[in-house]
């Protein structure tokens, strides 16, 4: 068999198992490295009104929780107004950071002039005083930054 044949070969099987094999948006998100998070104020409380970031690009996103007392196990909505109404794709990571109790990647809504909503639920704990982060992520070309708020529930 022909040396070249062999080498053409391998490159295709190569080509075709990197296709199936290797995840190469986890591959390029890894090469800009970790979500730079831009985080509200500490004073900034959830429960009493809305909670302002301004992130790395100068995107600045608005907060509010309803309702305010933010119920575990029925709806809430999440409303952010963002200086930047042209937001493909924005999501919303809430987790927990006192324990694992999963993560809830909620999808927005773009209603136009920067206000986007969606809504979810959490999930009730029987030891209470929950922390919980919600993220939300904007990836650039070379980098991912994000802006990171934080609130409390109670059971």
């Amino acid at each position: 068999m022909n040396k070249m044949l062999i080498v053409q070969i391998t490159v295709i099987l190569s080509i075709v198992g990197a296709y199936f094999f290797v995840d190469f948006n986890e591959v390029y998100n890894s090469i800009k490295g970790d979500v730079q998070y831009s985080i509200q104020d500490s004073n900034c409380d959830l429960k009493k009104g809305p909670c302002e970031v301004t992130v790395k690009d100068g995107t600045k996103f608005e907060l509010e929780i309803f309702p305010k007392h933010i119920p575990l196990m029925e709806n809430i909505k999440f409303r952010v107004t963002s200086s930047n109404d042209k937001l493909d794709d924005l999501n919303i990571n809430v987790y927990s950071t006192n324990m694992m109790m999963g993560y809830f990647n909620l999808k927005f809504e773009n209603l136009g002039n920067g206000l986007y909503e969606t809504k979810g639920t959490l999930p009730t704990c029987p030891v209470g005083n929950m922390e919980w982060n919600a993220d939300i992520d904007i990836d650039k070309m070379s980098e991912r930054i994000g802006a990171r708020f934080q609130f409390k529930t109670t059971r």
